[in-house]
């Protein structure tokens, strides 16, 4: 397996079903450590 490989964890939102890299920094994180919410959906739903 390839390091780019590794490096890339691609997940589905748990919320709007969009498929993002868990991996990349731009603040998509696991909610509870079981859910995957992508950047979006953290910036939007961060505030509730």
């Amino acid at each position: 397996m390839s390091e780019s490989q590794d490096n890339d964890n691609c997940e589905i939102c748990y919320l709007c079903g969009k498929k993002f890299n868990i991996n990349s920094d731009d603040g998509s994180y696991y909610r509870y450590k079981k859910y995957p919410i992508c950047a979006d959906c953290s910036n939007y739903y961060g505030f509730y």
